[in-house]
């Protein structure tokens, strides 16, 4: 009589239970994997290779201006914009500064690779 009961105890058993939808699962699953691969693809372009190549002369060695563009921002000028590309200017913003509300600045900062893969961890 016990065995028939066994039996039925097998149909009724729930294998696994799940409080979250299959959206949701999805969601935090590929948003580790997204976070975790920008975080691998910034770390690699970042410390391995050249992050950054700043165009020198030789007043000044490669290693020492190389390091100082890495960590100072970059900017260009506004006014350069709208000018030809070859013509009047050398580089898509490039121009001399006449004056400091004309600088659009670039700001990157070296530790956004870890707030990524820190991300991830949480």
């Amino acid at each position: 009589m016990l065995d028939i009961f066994r039996g039925l105890k097998n149909l009724v058993k729930v294998s696994h239970v799940r409080i979250d939808a299959t959206i949701f699962r999805l969601h935090y699953s590929l948003t580790v994997m997204i976070l975790l691969a920008f975080s691998l693809i910034v770390t690699t372009r970042q410390y391995v290779g050249n992050p950054i190549d700043c165009i020198h002369t030789k007043e000044i060695p490669e290693d020492v201006l190389n390091t100082y563009c890495w960590i100072m921002h970059t900017y260009l000028v506004k006014s350069a914009f709208l000018k030809k590309v070859g013509k009047d200017v050398p580089h898509f913003g490039v121009d001399k500064l006449t004056d400091t509300s004309d600088m659009k600045v670039y700001k990157y900062y070296q530790w956004v690779c870890f707030c990524l893969f820190f991300q991830v961890i949480d």
